[in-house]
Parts: C-alpha cells; structure tokens; sequence
C-alpha cells in the first residue's frame, strides 16, 4: 500500500512545482520532503520525478501517479464528506406521514428543495403501522404518527398537536339534530376522530358512530369535503386537512365548547442518528403544529390510517 502522506507530499509538490513552497504548506523541511519522494519511488521501483538545479519535471510514471493520487483524494474527501455529513444541504430526506399531513408539509419542503436543489424531498402518505414499518426498514428516516408506538427500538417525541374539527355545510346547524339529520360522511380516520370530537361535545347524547347515519365513505384525501361542501353531511378532520381546501368557502368549522387536539409525534430509529440534513425540517415541523414539544411519552398501541391521496 502507497503510504498516504508521501502521497500527499507528491500531490502538493506537483501542485506548487517547488520543495520549498512544498515544505512550507506541509510544515516539514525541504530534505523530509525529498525524503518522502525517494521513498515512494523507492516502494514504486521507478523514477516519478527528473530534477534539475531546482526544477524538476514528472517522468511518465511520475505523471500516471499524480492522477492516481488526485483520483484518492478527491474520493477521500467525497467520503469524508458523506460520512461526517459536512454538506448539510445535499441528499435524501425521506420522510412518512398521514395524507392530511403530506397535504400541510409537502409545499413547504418542496420551498427548501428549491432553496437546496442538491436536496431531494421523498414523502410518502402511510398508515401509523406502515410508517413505523418503514422506519424500521429503513425505508425511511423519519416519520410523524399521532399515537405512541410500544417498541423500544424507536425514538419517540411529541412534536405538538393538530386539532381536530367538526366540519358542516355552510350555514347548517351543528346542534346534535342538525347533525343527526345531515349523517356523518366517513374516511378512513373518521370515526376515530369524530369517537373523539363527540364524547367531548355530545357525552349526553352520543352512543357510538353504530348510532349514526352514515352519508358517505371515501378514502381520497382531496375529496374528503366536497360531500360536505355539498349539503350531504358533516365529517370530522384534522385542521391540517381543511385550511387551504378548494371547498373551503362552502363550508364551516363548528364553533365547539371543548376542543379536541391529536398528538403528533416525531418517530425515528433510537440508535440511528439522522443526518444533518433533517435539521433543516425543524422550524418547517415546529411551525405547522402548535410548537408543544416533550420527551417521550408513555407507549400506546398503534393506530391505523388508510387514504390514498
């Protein structure tokens, strides 16, 4: 094996064509220098060097090691630079959440992908129990669920809340008549969230979503409120899901006594530190929820989502 510091003296002298220029940026003397090039063409068993007075010229061999050399080098620094992650703005992020989530994050991460072009945002919209699968397999990096995840292989912190929504058709009445007359139009998550809105508001009147008229089902994230901008029913969604919807402005947020939040959750892998790189997410993620932040809370069983967007 060529030793690399007598590489890395050949390089420099080629470079700066001066032995004492050489030993200057080196911090050696002119003989160590000279000393390092007879002992590579002494390991090589050719002359890599012709002198002459203080000049000097690469022989044919001289020449073919030069490339050799720049060739480790530039590859040396290449692998520095993937392993310590110096250039935080360059490579994958890959990252699974929900559809509502994909929905709220995605224009913002595809806004630092413009600013960092050598970045490259892959999300996927998944289920809580596919995405921790993906984390585990590393499929993905990173990942945002909204219920804690019983594994001891996994990071786990609160990253905030999303709150949850009764959405009616615009001027219909959210009394529990008014709902019970609409008829709930389900989605993957509705009756989990809508279980959850419910109780909170309607403890005296709800006995379960089996009680309730179903108007609808669809699994299309995009098209969750057009039954509802349509008169057909009311839903409950995520507030992540509704702001900036092209139904919007047919439909109304049900001004509730208790509101409900969902916890959302910053998975990874426990022992797999991510690369410097996601430190870029951090004020993206922290700015679209409601900034609460913790540690690891206790484990919960996982929780199931189903769109396709």
């Amino acid at each position: 094996m060529i030793n690399p510091q007598h590489l890395r003296t050949f390089i420099t002298l080629v470079d700066t064509q001066h032995f004492t220029k050489t030993a200057e940026l080196l911090h050696m003397t002119q003989p160590g220098v000279s000393q390092h090039i007879k002992k590579l063409e002494t390991h090589l068993n050719c002359q890599i060097i012709s002198r002459f007075g203080k000049k000097f010229e690469l022989t044919e061999a001289g020449e073919q090691l030069y490339k050799f050399a720049q060739k480790q080098f530039q590859e040396e620094s290449a692998l520095l630079d993937r392993l310590t992650d110096v250039q935080a703005e360059k490579g994958q992020i890959k990252m699974a959440c929900s559809g509502s989530m994909v929905t709220k994050l995605y224009p913002d991460l595809l806004k630092l992908q413009k600013r960092y072009p050598d970045l490259c945002v892959s999300m996927e919209a998944a289920p809580n129990h596919e995405i921790i699968k993906q984390i585990k397999d590393n499929r993905v990096d990173l990942g945002l669920v909204t219920q804690l995840i019983n594994d001891v292989e996994l990071e786990q912190n609160l990253l905030g809340h999303d709150q949850l929504c009764l959405v009616i058709p615009k001027g219909c009445n959210a009394d529990w008549n008014g709902l019970m007359e609409l008829g709930f139009i389900n989605h993957p998550d509705g009756n989990h969230y809508a279980v959850q809105v419910l109780e909170s508001n309607f403890a005296n009147k709800f006995r379960g979503m089996g009680e309730i008229k179903q108007s609808g089902y669809i699994n299309q994230l995009s098209q969750i409120l057009l039954p509802v901008a349509e008169g057909m029913g009311f839903t409950v969604l995520p507030e992540s899901s509704i702001v900036g919807s092209v139904y919007y402005e047919a439909i109304e947020i049900a001004d509730l006594a208790e509101v409900v939040k969902e916890p959302v959750y910053r998975v990874q892998k426990k022992y797999r530190p991510l690369p410097k790189r996601y430190e870029l997410l951090r004020d993206i993620l922290q700015q679209h929820f409601d900034g609460e932040t913790g540690e690891t809370g206790e484990t919960g069983e996982t929780g199931e989502t189903g769109y396709r967007s």
